[in-house]
């Protein structure tokens, strides 16, 4: 198991006192040395100047000379040490301060940790009394609206991404470099990759990505609103039960979005998407619920990092921007995944996670989205 950094940080400071303790001890005993070796010089001078005898003189002055030397080589000891003394003092205020602020980013990591349970707990506990409830009463009615082909217009795509769970604490290190440390999904870093894939594609100008950052549920409603996308794409955290976006106030934690309230919102709309991808840990759990609304929906059978995230979302819009169908996007999305686990060693092999459902009267492998102009 690797050390807490706070632990880390302990052994440390803990081994610095050791030294510190080591250097006074040096310090007190040449102290000590000096002393005795100057009152001992000052006695052979004293001893010199009162002789008249030209032997004992000699022998007084040289004795002296080399108790001198003796209390001038404690002395430069002495220096010494305090001058390591010092470094370590200033080695410990540094790592102190990097102490408190390792421990409180470690008390923000478990309380979100305990936030998380706690807020699994309840989802599991209300989706089994949903269970239970639609057991008795019968499926619940969501809107089902029949999806037209798509027209010969650029593919609108609404990229949402969040990440109420981030934490973020700055570091300074004992050289003085400052650094940040923290949890975060590279979700920016993702719609970046995702652009410059599609311009790299072939049809780049029949796609247009509308990015919401740090994404409420009221930033889908506009988006819906506004932008009428054909691809509705949300990219942070989610579980078996619904996607955690931002909360309108900003506070950390964010809002719990169950899978049927967002397929209820994604067919309150006259044109609803015709494709919904999560990429988002385990939330192909709500594809039964959103397929009532969207024809197709992508998402993850388990949980998915940062890289593989970021892979897969890059090969499927370059994918789709050539003309691909949704499912051969998704082949060469997951190929790609593959392809990025066997280069690195140290890199899970994710490609199996990225996983299709479509309704019965939809065919992915002819479902194709960006139409190229005609004559092309």
């Amino acid at each position: 198991m690797l050390m807490a950094r706070s632990d880390t940080l302990r052994k440390e400071i803990a081994s610095l006192e050791d030294r510190k303790a080591g250097y006074a001890k040096v310090i007190a005993a040449q102290e000590k040395v000096a002393a005795t070796a100057r009152e001992a010089a000052r006695k052979k001078r004293e001893q010199a100047r009162s002789s008249k005898n030209a032997s004992t003189i000699r022998s007084a002055s040289t004795a002296a000379e080399r108790e001198e030397k003796k209390a001038a080589a404690a002395e430069a000891k002495i220096a010494k040490a305090r001058k390591e003394m010092a470094t370590a003092d200033k080695n410990v205020a540094s790592k102190t301060t990097s102490l408190r602020t390792a421990e409180a980013s470690e008390r923000r990591t478990a309380e979100n940790a305990r936030r998380r349970d706690e807020s699994r707990r309840r989802r599991d506990e209300l989706n089994h009394a949903r269970a239970v409830a639609k057991a008795s009463a019968g499926p619940t009615q969501v809107r089902y609206v029949e999806v037209v082909p798509p027209r010969s217009e650029p593919l609108r795509v609404l990229y949402l991404t969040a990440n109420p769970d981030a934490t973020t604490t700055t570091v300074t290190r004992p050289d003085g470099s400052v650094v940040e440390q923290g949890t975060w999904l590279r979700v920016d870093q993702e719609v970046r990759q995702v652009k410059q894939g599609l311009r790299g594609s072939k049809y780049r100008d029949l796609v247009v990505v509308e990015h919401a950052p740090a994404a409420t549920f009221g930033d889908l409603t506009d988006g819906l609103n506004d932008h009428r996308p054909h691809i509705v794409h949300f990219s942070g955290h989610a579980d078996s039960l619904g996607v955690w976006m931002e909360n309108e106030a900003g506070d950390p934690g964010g809002q719990d979005v169950e899978f049927t309230l967002l397929a209820r919102l994604l067919g309150a709309t006259d044109e609803p998407p015709r494709l919904l991808v999560l990429n988002a840990c385990e939330s192909l759990d709500g594809a039964d619920d959103l397929l009532q609304t969207v024809p197709v929906v992508i998402g993850m059978s388990d949980t998915i990092d940062d890289t593989a995230a970021i892979v897969f979302a890059r090969s499927f819009y370059a994918a789709m921007a050539s003309a691909q169908s949704v499912s051969s996007s998704l082949e060469q999305a997951k190929v790609q995944m593959l392809a990025a686990s066997m280069a690195d060693p140290d890199q899970v092999d994710h490609s199996a996670l990225p996983t299709l459902r479509a309704r019965d009267d939809v065919d992915p492998t002819k479902l194709v989205l960006v139409t190229p102009p005609a004559g092309t």
